[in-house]
């Protein structure tokens, strides 16, 4: 079907979509001094933090768009941030193999882990209360680290990638790691089983993450593909076409209800698809003349918040739906 554009009641063109969906402006983030390379709400979906090539990240106020905190304390551009299921710790990764757990309230580094080489693409925390932190680098590895001891090293090593590995993603026991070598690897701690799928070496893969339920995977590749895939079956169950994601990592995710497939794009534009048949929903220019590189979605609400290389970090909300969620507290 053929999409018609409306406006917003915004200065981002947004194609006529379910009123249900966040395709209007809420808040506009500013502060980071270029591109915003990651932005991640809480575990309870209360604040947002941005992280960017400036150096810093910072923790927001996603109803009223004020900085609450900026972080200072990385040497490299910040690529990748994640937030303890307490909401009290963060974890950073950037370049020259920097991975750092912190203190949200006092601001201060809590712990530094060493190890991997070159630029870490991703971090996220896992195991029980957060213990471990798991990270993905340019050297091929994913790496645990336990957050319970002093020590500075990993606990644990994968090296079964043939190239870089750009993106990690967690749920319960299970562990997701996308490659540039074009490969998809599950790792379960709890019973070791591994399963690989194989997306074909000229297609990198650049970012996988799970659905809600924990069935599913969403995986996205240099070559413009976006794939739903079934852990269990190793299946394509849909593509998603029309996304732009040809030189640089372009996240995707899956709304709260795992109705909706949501996706950045480096012509600037966020697409919204229906998750089953695949269909355009939505299609938002969120920012224009620059690349959409990072996005995430509410853990509960039809809210989402998304970040470009123009520096800026936008709060989007369902038409009307500005109010309800200013006053959610």
């Amino acid at each position: 079907r053929a999409p018609r554009v409306a406006s917003s009641g915004t200065t981002h063109p947004v194609m006529l979509a379910p009123a249900r969906l966040p395709t209007t402006t809420h808040a506009t983030l500013t502060g980071h001094e270029g591109p915003v390379l990651c932005v991640r709400f809480n575990k309870d979906g209360k604040y947002v933090l941005t992280c960017g090539k400036d150096r810093t990240f910072k923790l927001w106020n996603p109803r009223n768009g004020c900085c609450i905190k900026t972080y200072s304390g990385h040497a490299h551009p910040v690529l990748d941030i994640d937030t303890a299921n307490d909401n009290s710790r963060v974890a950073t990764c950037g370049g020259n193999g920097d991975v750092f757990v912190w203190d949200v309230t006092s601001g201060g580094k809590i712990r530094k882990f060493k190890g991997h080489q070159g630029n870490v693409n991703s971090v996220r925390f896992t195991g029980e209360h957060g213990s471990v932190v798991a990270t993905a680098g340019f050297d091929r590895s994913v790496r645990f680290w336990d957050c319970r001891s002093n020590a500075t090293g990993a606990i644990q090593t994968v090296t079964a990638f043939g190239d870089a590995v750009m993106s990690i993603d967690t749920k319960d026991t299970r562990i997701v790691a996308g490659s540039v070598d074009g490969t998809v690897r599950t790792f379960d701690v709890r019973t070791g089983k591994q399963t690989s799928d194989d997306f074909g070496g000229e297609k990198s893969v650049t970012d996988v993450s799970f659905s809600r339920d924990g069935r599913c995977l969403l995986v996205g590749t240099l070559s413009n593909r976006l794939a739903l895939l079934d852990i269990d079956e190793g299946e394509v169950l849909a593509e998603y076409p029309g996304r732009t994601s040809e030189t640089s990592k372009i996240p995707a995710r899956l709304t709260h209800d795992d109705a909706h497939v949501v996706s950045g794009s480096e012509d600037g534009k966020v697409f919204i698809w229906e998750l089953v048949d695949a269909a355009v929903e939505a299609t938002i220019d969120a920012h224009p003349k620059h690349s959409a590189c990072a996005l995430d979605l509410h853990p509960r609400l039809a809210v989402m918040v998304t970040g470009g290389t123009d520096g800026v970090a936008r709060v989007w909300v369902p038409p009307g739906g500005g109010d309800s969620y200013k006053g959610s507290g």
